[in-house]
């Protein structure tokens, strides 16, 4: 006599399938916002720019081996390359986590702003519509549309999406 499975065996299934099915909808196929996800790691800071068309832009690295967790926190799991890296200073909390970054990622381009031939003020256009403009060690302003955002050491954790004019936390 053949053994059958309970009934709860099929509703765990049944909400094992629901779940991968909500989690496959909200990554794959809801529309893409542009987001700036601004992690505190280690001593310092990094913000995580991900464009509307998938392209992701690191501003500077935190202090240490932190910035890994939070960028595993923030994209996809799948998802081990990284656009471009944005350094806006050289001291160890602006730039103390890209070994651990090249280590664990594909990293296309390293700016470092500062030098000669990148000074602070200079607008770095990212993704062909996003405005990158480094201020100062640890400070930039992410503009696209009409909406803008300065961030630096103050400004508060958590992921930005922009509103009309302003960005605001989500």
């Amino acid at each position: 006599m053949p053994r059958t499975m309970p009934t709860l065996g099929y509703a765990l299934i049944f909400c094992a399938l629901l779940v991968a099915n909500y989690t496959i909808y909200r990554s794959v196929l809801t529309p893409r916002l542009l987001t700036a996800t601004v992690f505190t790691v280690g001593k310092g800071s990094a913000t995580l720019v991900q464009a509307p068309s998938g392209a992701t832009l690191l501003i500077d690295t935190g202090s240490d081996a932190s910035i890994l967790r939070a960028l595993g926190a923030a994209l996809p799991m799948w998802q081990r390359s990284l656009d471009t890296i944005l350094l806006t200073g050289d001291s160890a909390k602006n730039v103390g986590g890209l070994p651990f970054i090249r280590d664990r990622y594909k990293v296309g381009e390293v700016l470092n702003i500062g030098e000669r031939d990148r000074p602070y003020g200079a607008p770095i256009i990212f993704d062909k519509t996003i405005l990158i403009t480094p201020v100062a060690s640890g400070v930039a302003t992410i503009s696209y549309d009409a909406a803008s955002l300065t961030i630096s050491s103050s400004t508060p954790a958590g992921t930005y999406t922009p509103n009309g004019t302003t960005f605001t936390l989500r």
